[in-house]
């Protein structure tokens, strides 16, 4: 299994879907949203994936973070499922599917298996 770590992040691909889990991070800006997209698409190697991402342990995302990640974040993403656990958070990603207005399929969810499913459908 494809596999890689770095400061912010963890990620794999598993049934053809790539595994985003963000580490503890206080505040996601712009400096390290663009490090995660950058290592992203080194990692996905010009292939094309609908992603889980799993923001458990993220706090807080800057507007210019919330921007860059709903266009250039979203290259070679096919779709997004985004997983969250503090309403605080809830609030944040719905702000951000309904503003920002993701230009891939983006959609909340509170259980993995149910975003997993969800994925199925845009996988190449």
């Amino acid at each position: 299994m494809k596999f890689r770590e770095n400061e912010y992040t963890t990620m794999f691909v598993e049934n053809g879907i790539l595994h985003f889990y963000y580490k503890e991070v206080d505040v996601i800006d712009l400096n390290v949203a663009k490090i995660c997209v950058s290592e992203r698409l080194e990692f996905s190697e010009n292939n094309e994936y609908p992603c889980l991402v799993d923001s458990a342990k993220t706090h807080n995302i800057t507007k210019e973070a919330r921007d860059y990640f709903a266009k250039e974040g979203n290259e070679l993403i096919t779709a997004n499922a985004i997983l969250v656990r503090s309403s605080v958070f809830k609030m944040i990603v719905n702000f951000f599917i309904q503003i920002n207005k993701p230009a891939k399929p983006t959609k909340m969810f509170t259980n993995k298996d149910q975003a997993l499913l969800w994925l199925e459908q845009f996988k190449n």
